[in-house]
């Protein structure tokens, strides 16, 4: 199966290719540069797999919440993908694919991810271990940014994870067990064989979720 990961709700964009159980994976570090950057990237890895567009099987793609312009980029992309080649578009929760990253550089245990949403919003989920990763029905929340340490302190046995670069969040992660991270398009091969969405237009149309409303983006 050959199966391309399309990851852009945080700061990076990165994009990673299963092709005969070998993984190829490429990521930008420059901060929001997802509209530049994603299709070289992809024309990259197909060239060093030596694959075309035509002989991809399914398109995984992180669809938020997260960045509300790199969340559209991505879902676009996979999109045309799709209307053009025929194949199969998947959406996976980016809130999983920051845990699945997380867990794959070697974190174990219960951790929480935090997404900033904008406009003193966090969206939220719980994982007790990298199984419940599978989990078609793990919970997202939204939390305000004055019920955020509360809800810290009731969960101080999960290991906090965020890509998010908020000061307020920051400040109060600062005494508490937390890791800085960026979710990576390679950790979504964890969900290979299942997806978070089938759309009910059908397997072209991803919609990004921004769990939140989308007037708090500017």
């Amino acid at each position: 199966m050959n199966v391309l990961a399309i990851e852009t709700s945080a700061m990076f964009c990165s994009i990673a290719l299963f092709k005969d159980e070998q993984i190829f994976f490429k990521q930008d570090t420059n901060k929001s540069q997802h509209g530049k950057v994603i299709l070289g990237l992809i024309d990259e890895l197909l060239e060093q797999s030596e694959l075309c567009l035509e002989q991809l099987d399914k398109i995984l793609i992180s669809y938020g919440p997260g960045s509300f312009t790199g969340l559209r980029v991505g879902c676009g992309v996979a999109q045309s993908f799709n209307l053009i080649h025929r194949i199969k578009c998947f959406g996976i929760s980016s809130l999983k694919v920051l845990a699945s990253t997380a867990y794959q550089n070697e974190l174990k245990g219960k951790v929480v991810t935090l997404i900033s949403l904008g406009m003193g919003e966090f969206a939220a989920s719980k994982f007790d271990d990298k199984e419940s990763l599978l989990d078609d029905k793990t919970e997202e929340f939204i939390l305000q940014n004055e019920d955020l340490a509360s809800f810290l302190n009731e969960h101080k046995d999960y290991h906090v994870i965020t890509s998010s670069e908020n000061t307020d969040m920051m400040n109060i992660l600062k005494s508490k067990n937390f890791s800085f991270i960026q979710p990576e398009a390679k950790s979504m091969f964890e969900f290979i064989t299942i997806s978070d969405v089938a759309s009910p237009q059908g397997d072209s149309f991803i919609v990004p979720n921004y769990l939140s409303n989308e007037d708090h983006w500017k």
